[in-house]
């Protein structure tokens, strides 16, 4: 686990590890890859609709950070965690609402 470096491009993700450094070159394509947190779980690598769907999202800054609404019906002290999209269009709806909060404040 822990954070990732990811080439949307070619579909490639691996683990950080010892690396610190966010801007790291694909050593597919020689494009800059995205540097994600330890959440992130990358699709498989033939699964192009998925990967659509991070595209569109890293696109917007959504990079699979934690992003928390409030739980009015249980206890507002207690933020709830918003579960990424799984298809295009959930992600469209997800940036549409969270598009003020891709950094993970409380809403």
């Amino acid at each position: 686990m822990g954070h990732k470096n990811v080439c949307i491009n070619c579909h490639l993700a691996f683990n950080s590890g010892y690396i610190y450094t966010k801007e790291i070159p694909c050593p597919k394509c020689g494009n800059m890859m995205v540097w994600m947190p330890h959440r992130f779980r990358p699709p498989k690598k033939s699964d192009d609709e998925k990967w659509e769907v991070v595209k569109y999202l890293v696109e917007h800054e959504f990079k699979y950070h934690h992003i928390y609404e409030d739980n009015l019906d249980n206890n507002p002290k207690f933020p709830i965690s918003v579960i990424y999209p799984q298809t295009l269009r959930e992600a469209k709806e997800f940036v549409e609402k969270f598009k003020k909060n891709p950094k993970g404040e409380i809403l």
